[in-house]
């Protein structure tokens, strides 16, 4: 009997440790955060990826939500609206939208460039032979480019798709972009057109007068314009050349659609264009961390595993190693850098822009 008494005592003194030992583990494992806050269209496809939410909560121990809003849009609605304590981030794809978040009143914890990816446009064939005859646009080593001097010359001058051998396009020669009021793709397709408007240079306070009443006119002309990035892709590809002969755009996008959606890729992978203007001007991917927990978002989307993601299946071209290996993706027209890049006008300047045009 006391044999038997000391063997159960020892029986429980081992289950008391073990249980302690667990006890002591669990309540010193990470626990999982959540995190909510306002993400541009284009990063859409990342952001919904299995493997994505998987290495974020495995990880990083961090369950991420979002609401998509365009990228100027979301900075003039959060400083605002004074409401940054219902989001932890905000993740447009622009300096400009996070200048305007501070300008506007708007605090972050940390901030920092998480992403890069070119500004293109995206065409059709018949309508890139018929600017290829106007020397608009030139192929080199199969890559397509812009002169956006040229281009943007015709479109100033109101030259109609007939003129140039497309009579089954309607109007005049124009880029359809997103909304340069909401959308951070449109935003610098504005500083493009307006600085190619000013013979290839940067516009100034001083030479703002002599482009503005052009832009203000081309815009007018494009009418309705969307106020997501994503949104104006999916149009273009479905729709076709006759609703939107060119877009502006991320070169991202053609790239990932490839990832997400390669039967749709396969349907129109023969006709679609991939253009790179001359100049042309990057898009830079700000994550704005507004609470403690979403800077350990902006920690996490810097790590290796999430920037090699990002490049790999979404188009992003990142700090990561291998991020120039663009055999990955079977599209053809991509270069290995993007080169012949300037700069957007000031945030003054823009400002200005924007406000002509609304």
């Amino acid at each position: 009997m006391n044999r038997n008494k000391w063997i159960g005592v020892g029986i429980l003194g081992i289950v008391a440790v073990v249980a302690a030992i667990y006890i002591f583990f669990v309540a010193n494992q990470p626990k999982d955060v959540a995190i909510n806050g306002l993400l541009g269209g284009e990063k859409i496809g990342l952001f919904q990826s299995q493997e994505f939410l998987d290495t974020m909560k495995k990880k990083n121990h961090l369950n991420v939500d979002y609401r998509k809003a365009g990228s100027i849009a979301m900075a003039v609605e959060t400083a605002q609206n004074h409401n940054a304590e219902n989001y932890d981030y905000l993740f447009p794809a622009s300096k400009m939208a996070a200048e305007i978040y501070k300008e506007q009143g708007g605090t972050a914890v940390a901030s920092d460039i998480i992403f890069n990816t070119p500004l293109v446009l995206y065409s059709r064939k018949p309508v890139v032979n018929a600017l290829m005859k106007q020397k608009v646009v030139t192929q080199r080593e199969g890559i397509y480019y812009v002169n956006m001097k040229s281009l943007a010359a015709l479109i100033a001058k109101g030259t109609s798709w007939e003129s140039i051998g497309l009579p089954q396009l309607y109007g005049n020669v124009l880029v359809d972009t997103t909304d340069p009021n909401a959308s951070n793709s449109g935003n610098m397709f504005l500083g493009l057109l307006a600085n190619s408007i000013n013979d290839g240079k940067v516009v100034t306070e001083d030479t703002l007068p002599q482009v503005e009443e052009t832009v203000r006119r081309i815009y007018q002309e494009i009418g309705h314009m969307q106020s997501s990035s994503s949104d104006m892709f999916n149009q273009f590809l479905k729709q076709g050349v006759g609703a939107y002969p060119i877009v502006a755009g991320y070169e991202n996008q053609i790239l990932e659609l490839t990832r997400m959606e390669p039967d749709l890729f396969q349907q129109v992978k023969s006709d679609l264009v991939l253009l790179y203007p001359t100049p042309t001007v990057w898009a830079d991917h700000v994550y704005v961390a507004l609470t403690e927990n979403g800077k350990k978002g902006m920690d996490a989307l810097l790590t290796k595993e999430v920037q090699a993601m990002a490049w790999k299946n979404h188009g992003f071209r990142t700090i990561a190693a291998g991020t120039a290996d663009t055999s990955l993706f079977p599209v053809k027209g991509v270069p290995k850098d993007i080169t012949g890049v300037m700069p957007m006008p000031s945030y003054a300047v823009m400002q200005k822009l924007m406000q002509s045009i609304r």
